[in-house]
């Protein structure tokens, strides 16, 4: 059953479900989350998410789709690109904006990332994910090109060092690893790191 085809009841029983789900995964990981654990924390029963989702993996590959449908797609579309090496405007609303995308939903993303090495259908959101964060930055590198810079740089190639440095980036700095290492995190120093090595990777300045 899908949201739209629910009762009211059902909708709230679902989103309890998912929201509990998200929660968990953040914490603790999927691996280490049982379908115990989000009922509970959930206030219902086994029989009750039966009704909505097959299994522990359902449930996680019905969150990934509806973040990948309703957040990442619709976030690229209006997105303009760097105008010169001083415009750290764009470097940093860009960097913001898959930031907080990244953090509110950080739960649906350490799950998938834990299941994409084995599950072909976990990768494939992986990869989506990946793929719109390469499309900007691909984006970047050819607008500066355009501007006389970044020449030696192949742009599938940076984008793709990019995403996976972002990604890896933040699942670590989000999560307590951070503070394991020794790392006092904030968004803001976060964001102006990320911003900054991006800018300077395409203008060497």
């Amino acid at each position: 059953m899908t949201p739209r085809t629910l009762s009211s009841k059902g909708q709230q029983t679902r989103a309890a479900l998912e929201h509990a789900a998200r929660k968990l995964f953040a914490e603790r990981g999927f691996h280490a989350t049982t379908l115990a654990d989000i009922t509970s924390a959930a206030g219902k029963s086994s029989a009750a998410f039966y009704r909505y989702f097959d299994d522990k993996e359902d449930l996680l590959a019905a969150l990934a789709q509806s973040f990948l449908q309703d957040i990442v797609a619709p976030s690229g579309t209006d997105l303009r690109l760097p105008e010169s090496a001083e415009d750290t405007e764009f470097f940093t609303t860009a960097v913001t904006g898959y930031w907080n995308m990244f953090k509110q939903n950080i739960g649906i993303m350490v799950a998938v990332d834990q299941l994409g090495a084995g599950q072909p259908r976990f990768a494939e959101v992986q990869n989506a994910f990946r793929r719109f964060g390469m499309d900007i930055v691909r984006a970047s590198v050819r607008a500066a090109r355009a501007q006389g810079y970044a020449d030696d740089l192949d742009p599938d190639h940076l984008a793709l060092a990019i995403a996976l440095m972002f990604e890896q980036f933040t699942t670590v700095y989000l999560r307590p690893d951070a503070a394991a290492l020794g790392v006092r995190s904030t968004d803001e120093d976060a964001v102006h790191t990320l911003a900054t090595i991006w800018r300077k990777t395409l203008y060497g300045r």
